[in-house]
């Protein structure tokens, strides 16, 4: 489900999204952990590089200390870590942001399998479907 606009986003929506820069192709997957200013934002990124690869191909893109931030925790694929990211709401494609929900799930029993092969399934699953959580229950 797509949300009606940037303005929408809020602490705790898993949100995926692609951002105006010319130079970024990835699609950033993450949940929201916080909305904050810039001066809370620069201590969490390098906002100021990225703001300034928004600014050359859009000059229309309002001063970076008057953004409205969001602090996007990144589940890394390749193990049970994750990331703070930070990505202005100004430059998000509104196109393309979807919001992922994070309260449903799927319960998968592979039976017969030892420790070792359900860690290299789980491995598979996150490489293959960026942006969902799995685990292993015991």
């Amino acid at each position: 489900m797509a949300l009606r606009s940037v303005s929408d986003i809020a602490v705790g929506d898993m949100i995926r999204f692609k951002t105006t820069s010319p130079h970024d192709n990835g699609v950033w997957i993450g949940v929201v952990t916080a909305i904050c200013n810039y001066d809370v934002a620069r201590q969490f990124d390098d906002v100021d590089s990225y703001y300034q690869d928004i600014k050359r191909s859009d000059y229309s893109v309002p001063a970076k200390e008057t953004l409205s931030y969001i602090l996007l925790k990144i589940q890394l694929s390749d193990s049970n870590a994750s990331k703070v990211a930070v990505v202005a709401k100004e430059w998000i494609d509104e196109s393309t942001l979807e919001f992922v929900q994070s309260n449903t799930y799927t319960d998968i029993r592979i039976y017969n399998i030892d420790e070792s092969k359900a860690k290299d399934i789980l491995s598979y699953i996150k490489a293959t479907y960026i942006g969902y959580v799995a685990e292993i229950l015991k």
